[in-house]
């Protein structure tokens, strides 16, 4: 990999800030280039190390001349290299800089306003013609009264004798606010300090072994990269890294990639790029769109670094990237996929000497029972690699039970990582899945103005071991196994099913698996309670939202919709309350490509999601009729009478959602002759379950294969009287279905555990 040069310059860990090191770095080496920007119409911006300090220093000089040290200052800028000016120039007159989102001319910015109205900014700095561009009415009242500074009408001339006094600068003063994505709430202000900052760069350049730049050689370390600045993945790990290490960065727009996935990765062949990354969407869209003739045509020889830094990282992206580029010279061992988040700077792990057991180097795999997983068990069934299994001619098929998850390296320099029980704060056990904790210097002490929140979230203590100091609660899910850590997701999004932890990225990728060609993005969220629904308290419950490609006519929308619930029970054994089908583009991102869940969750029970088509348990187009309400308590003297009103409901049942015609329904003619295949029986299941308020098996139907048999057990379970005696062993040859119903129920039964069946 990108070994240490025996050459190396004075180390910058005596630096206080990454704005000193720059300045030295000018110093030394002026004509070195330190940033290119590669337009979308093919115009190219340069700048080397002298000139980006003296444009910088230019710039500071006017902010300077009304700042106070501690001020905020709004970055709003377009992809360019004006937002890296603005950014230093910021850190040179010791104000605080607050990345922003992309500018919108003549309309509003909620992300903007947000952060101002969160920081209360003395300035907003942009380039001209993007602060020409801004409607002041479409904007909010903490960005129209900061004093607006064009990044672009400094000159060297303006600063007459004005230098930066970088020994004022000390460690513990704000570097930067860095606004979080806002995945599963609203953005909050990262205070990441001097010292932070230095720190988390240190353990990226330490964790990805990337060499600093001699003094006496040009060979400098070049990296590309199209994300947005005001990411932490973009801004820390994309422009200042470079900065740190003396290296060259090289930057293109997130549209022109977006537009045109092949230019990423022409652009690292062209410049020799050795290191690249992107969340996990982004080397999944290079799979779907860069064809295998096209791959040819490329050398990607050189790159020795792709990290890949989405949570959890998909192992079949990365197998199949590994698979298309290997005849580019891409080679699988140059993955390295890592955990990081806005509150420990950027990275809390990730490394790429990992050897796992097998012996070859690259990414580690686990390959693990997914339903002991489901309930916080880690059971591995095996191990390997992205290389090895890249390797094959033919994709590694898994069991339908198997979840592969892949290593995200191992704690960052100077990190260290707790795997916590959430809800007790004592370490878990080994081999359980917990929340994982974080400490460390490159972890910030909390949030901008929020103090009662900051005390829980970064000041937490382990119940078990409280002499430890505090911790950063991350919210994300996790273990550790032989010293990587394992991210498997989101505390706020995990579905609870029946006591099971369903992780909705596993459900997501059932349903694009199964739809590749008709499904463009799916995501998976608890249950909006909604105007009609047989029950509203429907939080645990599954919800679908599936963006639909353009060219699937609205006459095939139903049978789509039975094609995804079919999808999610043979991998799952559950089924969807709701499954939304809208239009592309429809679900909200984040700035990284992270889908947003909750807001999601939030834009569907708002009914601001255009629907295409929508299909709700227990709710049919069309007057068919209504079902009887069934009881919910029961005396042991009303078994009798609870019996015969859900048997009558059962046969209900049959005529209005089974399609059985009203005179062959018949209270003790079995189920299979009727023609019930899987996904009916689990439909089936699931509305009782709704109704009666009992946590029902999936193969009921099976278990008590006629209505008066059914309705009896129902009965004596909501009297509390029921046992498992009367329960008829399932005869699958007797069960009327073609060979793919058949295996749906196969694994229905088989992913359930003995207490169930």
């Amino acid at each position: 990999m990108l070994r240490k040069s025996r050459h190396e310059p004075v180390r910058p860990l005596e630096w206080t800030s990454l704005v000193q090191g720059l300045s030295e770095r000018a110093n030394r080496h002026p004509e070195r280039e330190a940033l290119s920007f590669l337009g979308d119409e093919g115009d190219e911006v340069h700048l080397t190390y002298g000139e980006l300090d003296e444009r910088a220093t230019s710039l500071a000089s006017k902010i300077a001349a009304t700042a106070a040290p501690g001020d905020r200052a709004l970055l709003l800028f377009p992809p360019g290299a004006e937002f890296l000016v603005g950014f230093l120039a910021c850190q040179y007159a010791r104000v605080i800089p607050v990345p922003t989102c992309f500018p919108k001319p003549g309309r509003s910015m909620p992300r903007l306003d947000a952060a101002a109205s969160d920081c209360s900014p003395a300035f907003l700095i942009a380039d001209a013609a993007t602060l020409e561009g801004i409607d002041r009415r479409r904007v909010g009242e903490s960005v129209n009264q900061s004093t607006w500074i064009a990044s672009d009408e400094s000159r060297q001339s303006d600063s007459g004798l004005w230098r930066p006094d970088f020994d004022a600068i000390a460690g513990d003063d704000l570097g930067l606010l860095q606004y979080t994505s806002g995945s599963t709430s609203q953005p909050k202000g990262v205070m990441v300090r001097h010292r932070n900052l230095m720190s988390n760069l240190e353990a990226i350049r330490n964790a990805f072994e990337i060499q600093f730049a001699a003094d006496d050689s040009d060979e400098v370390t070049c990296g590309v990269f199209w994300l947005p600045p005001f990411h932490d993945m973009g801004l820390i790990g994309g422009l200042l890294e470079a900065l740190y290490v003396g290296g060259r960065t090289v930057l293109m727009s997130p549209r022109s990639f977006l537009h045109r996935p092949m230019r990423w990765l022409e652009t690292i062949a062209r410049f020799k790029a050795k290191i690249s990354g992107a969340p996990n969407f982004a080397y999944q869209l290079c799979v779907d769109r860069v064809t295998p003739d096209m791959a040819a045509t490329l050398d990607l020889s050189h790159w020795e670094l792709a990290f890949c830094g989405a949570e959890p990282v998909s192992s079949e992206t990365l197998e199949q990237f590994a698979r298309r580029f290997g005849r580019s010279g891409f080679r699988g061992r140059a993955f390295c996929p890592c955990y990081g988040l806005a509150e420990a700077t950027l990275l809390a792990s990730g490394s790429v000497d990992g050897v796992d057991t097998v012996g070859t180097a690259g990414s580690t795999c686990l390959d693990l029972d997914r339903d002991e997983l489901t309930s916080g068990s880690i059971h591995v069934l095996d191990q390997s690699n992205i290389e090895a299994i890249a390797s094959t001619e033919l994709r590694q098929e898994l069991p339908a039970t198997t979840r592969r998850l892949v290593s995200c390296g191992t704690p960052g320099l100077g990190i260290s990582i707790a795997i916590v029980d959430p809800d007790t704060c004592v370490a878990t056990k080994p081999n359980r899945v917990g929340e994982i904790w974080l400490q460390g210097p490159s972890v910030a002490d909390g949030y901008y103005r929020r103090d009662d929140l900051n005390q829980v979230q970064f000041g937490a203590r382990q119940a078990d071991a409280p002499h430890l100091g505090g911790f950063c609660r991350t919210g994300d899910l996790g273990f550790m196994l032989d010293g990587q850590v394992y991210v498997t997701g989101r505390m706020k999004d995990v579905i609870i099913l029946r006591g099971r932890n369903h992780f909705p990225q596993d459900i997501e990728a059932s349903v694009r698996d199964a739809m590749t060609d008709r499904v463009v993005q799916c995501v998976a969220i608890r249950s909006v309670p909604r105007s009609g629904a047989l029950d509203t308290t429907v939080s645990d419950s599954l919800t679908l939202v599936v963006e639909v490609a353009r060219g699937v006519d609205s006459e095939s929308l139903p049978e789509l919709v039975r094609a995804i619930r079919r999808a999610v029970i043979d991998d799952h054994e559950v089924d969807a309350r709701e499954v939304v089908l809208t239009r592309p583009a429809a679900i909200p991102l984040t700035t990284s490509g992270k889908v947003q869940r909750q807001a999601c969750r939030t834009k569907l029970e708002s009914d601001e999601l255009v629907v295409r088509h929508r299909w709700t348990r227990g709710l049919l187009s069309g007057d068919v009729g209504t079902l009887p309400d069934l009881p919910t308590h029961v005396t042991a003297d009303e078994v009798e009478s609870a019996a015969a009103a859900i048997e009558a409901w059962l046969l209900g049942w049959l005529v209005m959602r089974g399609g059985v015609e009203a005179n062959q329904a018949h209270r003790d003619r079995a189920f299979a002759e009727y023609g019930l295949d899987s996904l009916t029986a689990v439909e089936l299941s699931g509305e009782l379950e709704d109704s009666t308020g009992l946590s029902l098996t999936p193969v009921l139907a099976w278990n008590y294969p006629t209505p008066s048999r059914l309705a009896m057990h129902l009965a004596q379970s909501l009297a509390g009287t029921a046992t498992s005696a009367d329960a008829e062993p399932i005869d699958l040859d007797a069960i009327d279905m073609d060979d793919e119903d058949l295996d749906s129920l196969l694994t229905e039964i088989e992913g359930l555990g003995d207490d169930e069946l």
